[in-house]
């Protein structure tokens, strides 16, 4: 007989204890997370600890002002963060494969300080926070590269600052293609497909600008040859010439 299912309380998906598939799931996705060069004993704990499962379209996976309950390192699919400031919604970004999502729970705050809400549907590695807290406390190693995880996501909000107020809406556009291909591409007859479908709206929320200015820069780009479009998804068709030119814009 097979080993008995259980059922992950968290997000709701069926795994296998001691299952090699399921096992080598998980170290993928870890090796292609912040976390990744976390060596054993610290890395077989934490896969041990963590439990693969199902990421559904509009899932909550944490809640502004709720306590926290799990770290996820995501495999597949993609999750919109967001925070609500008197009254008004602040998008804090996408995440992708190997983007962690709840590490903000990692400093000890009793509530979570965003949302993170999915949007297309894919898996990720859920870690109880109970027993990450346990084995954090325990284990310098795994410490040290899940403080180097949260410095990298501070570093990395500080560039976005620091775009939003330095650089031109289409040198932010660009950028914002070459991180989505990056992180959602995948290879296309005509170049490289951002698999994730952004509407012209997400984009505009996530650089600063409008959804009328990003159609008019989408356009331009597409007239210029650098990218195309199939089924509403964004196709990059010469990424070392686009990455040229957010160089010089």
């Amino acid at each position: 007989m097979g080993q008995p299912k259980v059922r992950g309380p968290a997000l709701g998906i069926e795994g296998e204890r001691g299952d090699a598939p399921q096992d080598l799931e998980k170290e993928r996705m870890l090796s292609c997370s912040p976390l990744a060069q976390l060596t054993s004993p610290s890395r077989r704990a934490l896969l041990d600890l963590g439990r693969i499962e199902r990421l559904a379209r509009r899932q909550c996976i944490c809640q502004q002002g709720a306590p926290p309950r799990q770290l996820v390192v995501l495999g597949a699919g993609r999750v919109k963060v967001e925070r609500v400031v008197e009254g008004r919604v602040v998008p804090l970004g996408h995440r992708g494969p190997g983007d962690l999502v709840g590490e903000s729970a990692l400093a000890g705050a009793t509530a979570a300080s965003e949302s993170a809400t999915v949007l297309d549907e894919g898996q990720g590695l859920v870690v109880p926070l109970p027993g990450l807290a346990r084995l954090v406390a325990a284990d310098a190693a795994l410490r040290q590269a899940l403080a180097a995880a949260l410095v990298a996501r501070k570093l990395e909000t500080e560039a976005r600052l620091g775009s939003l107020l330095l650089c031109t809406v289409e040198a932010r556009l660009l950028e914002f293609l070459r991180a989505a291909a990056g992180r959602w591409g995948r290879p296309h007859a005509s170049g490289q497909l951002v698999s994730a479908p952004f509407t012209h709206a997400d984009i505009a929320l996530l650089i600063g600008s409008t959804r009328e200015t990003v159609t008019l820069l989408l356009g331009k780009l597409k007239r210029a040859g650098l990218i195309s479009f199939d089924r509403r998804r964004i196709v990059i068709r010469d990424g070392a010439h686009l990455a040229a030119r957010a160089a010089a814009t």
